[in-house]
């Protein structure tokens, strides 16, 4: 994630810059997008609790910076493919099927084993029961190798999506 090289599997570490981006997110796009958003207050005492309040509603930020290459071979333009993962969607169907998902797309690398994907930047909102939806039409469904085996800390698998079918809030194609 941006750049990052950060042990994929070190869940406490994503958990602390997760944080960091959320608070990015509410302070970069409440007056672009005239959201009414903020961190969600639950977050103080539960790491799991979805990550903000986006003009009243119960909502969550994923936040993708590196695109997921080998997305053609499940019929999605690289481009355009977000993951989306299958925890996280149990967790939403029993707990949370009115919540809204937002994802904030911005490509730092573009490049990877011979493969380059054109930039996208920008953020997309999707109702909950709109993704479930999608993913059950069903969306494709990648299986993590490595975490196959590390434990039940992790998804072991995400679905992928294209952000073309979510409501587009902000979008460039050119970085800066």
């Amino acid at each position: 994630m941006g750049g990052n090289n950060h042990n994929t599997e070190d869940r406490g570490w994503w958990y602390i810059h997760g944080e960091g981006l959320e608070k990015k997110f509410v302070s970069v796009f409440s007056d672009r997008l005239k959201l009414d958003a903020k961190i969600n207050p639950a977050k103080t005492f539960d790491k799991t609790a979805p990550d903000l309040i986006v003009d009243g509603v119960v909502s969550d930020l994923k936040t993708q910076n590196t695109p997921f290459f080998t997305a053609l071979r499940y019929g999605i333009l690289p481009k355009y493919a977000v993951t989306f993962n299958r925890k996280d969607y149990t967790r939403y169907l029993n707990k949370y099927p009115d919540i809204d998902i937002y994802f904030w797309v911005d490509w730092h690398q573009t490049q990877w084993n011979g493969e380059t994907v054109d930039y996208l930047g920008g953020v997309y909102k999707v109702p909950f029961r709109t993704l479930a939806s999608l993913i059950e039409r069903p969306a494709p469904e990648h299986h993590y190798k490595r975490r196959a085996v590390a434990g039940d800390v992790n998804a072991k698998s995400s679905f992928i999506l294209d952000v073309r079918e979510f409501e587009t809030l902000f979008e460039t194609e050119s970085r800066g």
